[in-house]
């Protein structure tokens, strides 16, 4: 880990960590339950400590979670290589193409030739 981060790597870091913890699905459960309460409680900070503490996802739960946040990363990896390989393989095509029409032309221009002797 380098010795500085900037302050949008720490932001970053600090968000993954959150969206892994469970954190960020938490609190946004909790505040939608506040939003959609027809009665606002007077205290809204005694209404989120109070329901957080209910709304703790179980282990299996989260462990679920945790693998398809894997599974999501090893997806845009290997989408990430294989969109690469795309353009790799449309630069071949493009260059291939090029070369068909060139050959296809010379072969034209040494007919011709041969036609007209």
């Amino acid at each position: 880990m380098p010795l500085y981060q900037s302050p949008e790597s720490k932001k970053d870091e600090f968000t993954k960590y959150l969206q892994k913890s469970g954190a960020i699905d938490s609190l946004t459960s909790v505040l939608v339950n506040l939003y959609e309460e027809n009665e606002k409680p007077s205290e809204s900070t005694d209404y989120i400590q109070k329901h957080l503490s209910h709304n703790k996802p179980s282990s299996a739960i989260m462990e679920e979670h945790q693998k398809q946040l894997k599974e999501n990363e090893a997806l845009r990896k290997e989408n990430k290589k294989l969109q690469k390989k795309v353009n790799e393989m449309s630069k071949v095509i493009e260059t291939l193409k090029f070369n068909l029409n060139h050959v296809r032309a010379q072969a034209r221009e040494a007919k011709e030739k041969q036609d007209l002797n």
